[in-house]
C-alpha cells in the first residue's frame, strides 16, 4: 500500500494517541503517518511534564515517547506513567534513533511496551501500533469483566441482603440503569400473554403495578415466548415493531433490550431497557451481564415475596391470638391484659378509669326463634354499632357469649354513665338486618376508679361493673345501673 494512501480503519478511530515529542519537525511527521492511516485523535506534548499532565487529562490509549528530552527524559517520563493508577494502562512505544541492545533492553525495563529506531518507517509504526492495540483491547477486556464481576457481587449482595420487594426491585433497576446508561429500565411482571404490571422503574420511581396491554410490546411477547433476550435496534424501524409502528414513530435511534426474568421454567417478568446509542446498540457483555442480574433478581424477589408472606402470616397469627373471629372485637383474654395496664397507668398518674360491662337482654329467644346463624349476625351488628359509637381510646371487647365490656381510659363515672346510655339507646333503636320486628336491648353495668368502695386492682373493677349489670338485670333489665349510687 502506498504510504500517502488515506485509509479507514475503525479500530485506529477509536485509538486515542499522545506523541511526547520536543522535535516539532518529528511530531509532524508522526502524525501526517498515524492521520494517513485513520488515526483522528492525536495529543502533543513537548515535554515529559506537559505529557504526564495530558495522561491524567486524557487517558490516551498510546503513547509514542522520544527517549531523549530535555528535564525530564523519555525514560523518567515512561517510569513516572507507569506509577500512575488508571483503570487500563496506555500503551507506551519509545521512538529513539539509537538502536543498539542496551538502549532497547533499558526501554523495555521500565516500563515500555515496544520501541522504534528512527528514522521512522510509517508501515512499521502503524503496524507496530495495531499490536499494541490488540494488547491494550485484552487489557480492557480484561478490566471490564473484573469490572463486571465485581458489580455482579455487588448487586447480589445488596438485593440479597434486602427483604422489602419494593426494595429490591428499585435497586435493580437503578444499577442495571447506570450499567448501561439505559434512558428507561423498568422490570415488568407478566400476568399473562397480554397483560403485565410494570413493577418498578428508574425513570419514574414513584410508578408502581401500572397496568401493560402486552400487544402494545411485541417485544416483550418475543422474549416471554422464547425465554431468550430480545434486542431491537432503532425501534421505529425494526420487523418486529411493524404491527405498532404509530406507536413507537418517535423512538428512531433508540435501543432496546428485553431480558426475561425465568423461574422454574417460567418467564415471571423482565427486565425492559431502553437506550439512546445512535453508534451501538447492546454489547454481548451487557447482555450477559444483565443476564446474571436478572436470574439473581428472580431469587431475590422470590425471597422477599417469601418474606412478606412469612410476615403477614405472623401479623395474622398475632391479631387472631388477640381477636374474637366473629366479632373482630378483642376477646376475653387480651381484655384483661389491657384492662390491668389502663388500671395501672391509672393509678400511677392519677387518672380516672370506667368500664362498661353489657348483656344482652333475652338473647337466648333469638337463637331459638331463628337459629344460631342469625343469633351471630345479630352480634355483629351489636360489636359494629358499640365500636362506633366509643372514642378512638377506648376499648371494645367481646367478654363472652353475648357479653361485651368497653374499657375507657381517663374517663370519670359521670363520662361512662353519658356513654352507656349513648350505646342503650343505639342498640334498642337499631333495625337489625335478619330480624322481623323484634328490637334488641341490654342491661349495662359500670363502675370507676376512683370509687365509694376501695378498689385495690383491676380485679375489683370488674367485680363491681358486674355487680352493677346484675343489678341491672334483677331489676328489669333494659337500663344502665351504675355501681356506688345507692
Amino acid at each position: 500500500m502506498p504510504k500517502n494512501t488515506k485509509t479507514t480503519d475503525t479500530a485506529a478511530q477509536k485509538n486515542k494517541i499522545l506523541i511526547i515529542d520536543n522535535d516539532l519537525t518529528i511530531k509532524a511527521m508522526l502524525e501526517d503517518m498515524l492521520r494517513i492511516h485513520g488515526h483522528t485523535t492525536i495529543l502533543h506534548a513537548t515535554n515529559g511534564r506537559d505529557g504526564i499532565r495530558l495522561v491524567k487529562e486524557h487517558a490516551p490509549d498510546i503513547i509514542l515517547l522520544d527517549v531523549v528530552m530535555p528535564e525530564m527524559g523519555g525514560i523518567g517520563t515512561c517510569q513516572a506513567i507507569r506509577k500512575m493508577d488508571m483503570p487500563v494502562r496506555p500503551s507506551i512505544i519509545m521512538i529513539s534513533d539509537k538502536g543498539d541492545k542496551d538502549a532497547i533492553v533499558e526501554a523495555l525495563e521500565n516500563g515500555a511496551d515496544d520501541f522504534i529506531i528512527k528514522p521512522v518507517d510509517a508501515l512499521e509504526l502503524i503496524a507496530r501500533i495495531k499490536a499494541q492495540s490488540r494488547i491494550r483491547d485484552f487489557y480492557h477486556g480484561v478490566y471490564e469483566d473484573k469490572k463486571n464481576l465485581e458489580t455482579i457481587l455487588d448487586i447480589i449482595k445488596t438485593i440479597s441482603s434486602m427483604l422489602k420487594t419494593n426494595e429490591v426491585l428499585s435497586t435493580i433497576v437503578n444499577r442495571v440503569a447506570d450499567i448501561t446508561a439505559a434512558a428507561r429500565c423498568s422490570i415488568v411482571l407478566i400476568a399473562n400473554e397480554d397483560v403485565g404490571y410494570v413493577l418498578a422503574s428508574h425513570e419514574k420511581p414513584e410508578i408502581k403495578k401500572i397496568k401493560l396491554d402486552l400487544n402494545k410490546y411485541p417485544e416483550i411477547k418475543e422474549a416471554v415466548k422464547n425465554r431468550r433476550p430480545v434486542v431491537v435496534e432503532n425501534i421505529a424501524k425494526h420487523p418486529l415493531m411493524a404491527g405498532v409502528r404509530d406507536l413507537v414513530k418517535d423512538l428512531q435511534k433508540m435501543n432496546e433490550l428485553v431480558l426475561p426474568i425465568v423461574w422454574e421454567d417460567k418467564v415471571i417478568g423482565t427486565i425492559f431497557l431502553r437506550t439512546r446509542r445512535p453508534a451501538k446498540c447492546f454489547t454481548e457483555k451487557e447482555i450477559n451481564l444483565c443476564r446474571i442480574i436478572s436470574s439473581s433478581a428472580c431469587q431475590a424477589i422470590k425471597n422477599a415475596r417469601i418474606f412478606e408472606d412469612i410476615s403477614k402470616e405472623k401479623d395474622m397469627m398475632k391479631t387472631l391470638a388477640v381477636t374474637d373471629s366473629l366479632t373482630e372485637l378483642y376477646n376475653h383474654g387480651f381484655f384483661y391484659t389491657r384492662l390491668e395496664e389502663e388500671f395501672n397507668r391509672a393509678v400511677r398518674y392519677g387518672t380516672p378509669i370506667s368500664l362498661i360491662m353489657m348483656d344482652l337482654d333475652d338473647f337466648k329467644k333469638i337463637n331459638d326463634s331463628y337459629g344460631h346463624r342469625t343469633g351471630d349476625h345479630v352480634l355483629k351488628e351489636v360489636a359494629g354499632l358499640i365500636k362506633k359509637l366509643v372514642r378512638k381510646t377506648d376499648m371494645v371487647a367481646r367478654y363472652g357469649g353475648e357479653e361485651f365490656a368497653v374499657i375507657l381510659p381517663h374517663t370519670n363515672i359521670k363520662g361512662a354513665e353519658e356513654e352507656a346510655e349513648r350505646i342503650l339507646a343505639a342498640i334498642l333503636s337499631h333495625s337489625y338486618a335478619h330480624l322481623a320486628k323484634e328490637t334488641i336491648s341490654m342491661s349495662i353495668g359500670v363502675a370507676s376508679s376512683p370509687c365509694k368502695k376501695p378498689i385495690t386492682n383491676f380485679g375489683d373493677l370488674v367485680n363491681f361493673a358486674d355487680t352493677a349489670l346484675y343489678e341491672a338485670k334483677r331489676s328489669g333489665k333494659n337500663k344502665v345501673v351504675v355501681f356506688g349510687q345507692k
